[in-house]
């Protein structure tokens, strides 16, 4: 591991060990230094401010370990991992989501989309839906797991994250039927209107 990576993992860690006493708001450049044992320079050699170190942990420690090797046949287990992180780091995440969700869910809302794209394209097998409507419904269902994982954690992370995911799993799944049955509507629908 480079000295580079050893230097940013303590800063992060000291910006999560800060999260369990202090708000994220609440918490300075200062703060974060003095927890770690190292000095201001260091810390902006590494980062801009305290929302890209956040930004680095949520990516680092969190969607790049779940969207190595990520598809449509094991997203709900990818999910799961990302669940689990959350709520083994419960307090960081909880204290963070108030503050800072947004980058949480950009993160979140990408990988999620950039996946329903993915299956929506696998059901259109005969090329039906326009890109413009592709997009749309995987943007759909993209907002819906966005939402309901910020809800999650908002609400203290009372369910467990595989209940959470199995949930999320069994929605995909009925869509997914739902979309099948669209098509295949579609498939009669013309072949009714040809004769």
């Amino acid at each position: 591991m480079s000295e580079s990576l050893i230097t940013k993992k303590a800063i992060a860690q000291a910006l999560k060990n800060l999260c369990r006493d202090k708000a994220f708001d609440k918490i300075s450049i200062a703060d974060i230094t003095t927890a770690c044992g190292l000095n201001r320079q260091t810390f902006y050699y590494h980062f801009q401010d305290k929302y890209e170190l956040l930004s680095w942990i949520f990516y680092n420690e969190n969607f790049s370990k779940i969207t190595d090797g990520i598809s449509f046949e094991n997203w709900d287990v990818k999910f799961l991992e990302m669940l689990q992180i959350m709520q083994n780091e419960k307090t960081f995440y909880m204290n963070t989501l108030k503050e800072q969700e947004h980058t949480f869910e950009s993160y979140l809302f990408e990988m999620a989309k950039t996946l329903f794209l993915e299956a929506i394209e696998a059901l259109d097998r005969n090329n039906k839906l326009e890109l413009e409507e592709k997009e749309f419904d995987a943007e759909f269902y993209a907002y819906g797991i966005c939402g309901i994982i910020i809800s999650w954690s908002q609400r203290g992370m009372k369910i467990p994250p595989e209940k959470v995911a199995y949930r999320l799993k069994r929605l995909v799944r009925d869509s997914e039927k739902a979309a099948y049955m669209r098509s295949r509507e579609l498939l009669d629908q013309e072949s009714f209107s040809a004769k």
